[in-house]
């Protein structure tokens, strides 16, 4: 991230969520999410020894009963009759057809199919859809008991998709257009951040290159990403973590937003965090 926010960023910006506030939307055991990172990490690793022309046929199949385990870890995970929210049982119902995306794969490679380009492709792909659907489920979770405290708009923007936790995606650089003076407003941003992100990522899917980040400071305190301008061109960069735009997304970040006190809106190349409280 940008070195300018040196002096600002405090030891840590993520707060305890406080006991008892809210309601987590999955009810799976950390454990089950730790074995489902595992073997989504399996996958990755798939696409790379697919690629990797030193890696025989013959190693492919050996590994193939261990990449079935994995598969079958995250079909366990991406349970959609265990969710108590409909949102987050969308995410689920999408990340367990990619489960068997990944099992016709693995059924494709048995076959002795030759296409390894091909095959490392679809690999790539399919984990990195697993992998946003486990973020997005993490992302609804964290947003059903937030810790809020008072944070800089700027602070955000510039920490979007770093915060700690499991949040990954692909970087991107996006003109970031800060306000001044900055705004300071009394919420999560480890929440924050991430929505942040998916807002970007939607913005990007709807075809915009090269994308702006602004601050909004009135009529209320926010965030406006939009496809960058001739007149944005001097503007300084950011570069931030951004998940692929799957279709659950959306409904998970005017979920997200609401479980913040925030607001959504998302258009055809452009789209707007609005938050409800601040503090000068």
């Amino acid at each position: 991230m940008s070195s300018d926010s040196s002096n600002k960023k405090p030891d840590s910006i993520e707060p305890t969520p406080p006991s008892g506030r809210g309601q987590r939307s999955s009810g799976r055991a950390p454990a089950t999410w730790g074995a489902a990172r595992d073997a989504l990490a399996a996958v990755f690793n798939l696409e790379v020894l697919l690629r990797n022309k030193s890696v025989s046929p013959v190693t492919l199949l050996d590994l193939l009963p261990e990449l079935r385990t994995s598969a079958a870890l995250l079909r366990d995970a991406f349970h959609a009759e265990a969710e108590d929210d409909p949102v987050a049982a969308a995410v689920s119902a999408y990340g367990a057809l990619r489960v068997v995306d990944v099992q016709v794969l693995l059924d494709t490679i048995d076959a002795g199919e030759a296409d390894r380009d091909a095959l490392a492709t679809r690999a790539g792909s399919l984990a990195d859809e697993l992998e946003v659907s486990a973020d997005l489920l993490t992302l609804l979770d964290r947003s059903g008991a937030p810790g809020p405290t008072d944070v800089s708009l700027a602070l955000v923007a510039r920490e979007a998709g770093r915060m700690p936790g499991a949040w990954r995606g692909r970087e991107r650089v996006v003109k970031f257009d800060e306000a001044s003076p900055d705004r300071s407003v009394a919420t999560d941003p480890v929440v924050l951040g991430p929505l942040l992100s998916l807002v970007v990522a939607c913005v990007h899917e709807s075809g915009a290159e090269d994308i702006v980040v602004r601050i909004q400071l009135a009529p209320e305190a926010g965030f406006v990403v939009e496809a960058a301008s001739e007149a944005d061109k001097d503007l300084p960069t950011l570069s931030m973590r951004v998940l692929p735009w799957v279709p659950p997304a959306e409904s998970v970040a005017r979920r997200v937003a609401a479980n913040i006190g925030a607001r959504v809106d998302l258009e055809a190349g452009r789209g707007s965090i609005t938050l409800e409280r601040s503090t000068d």
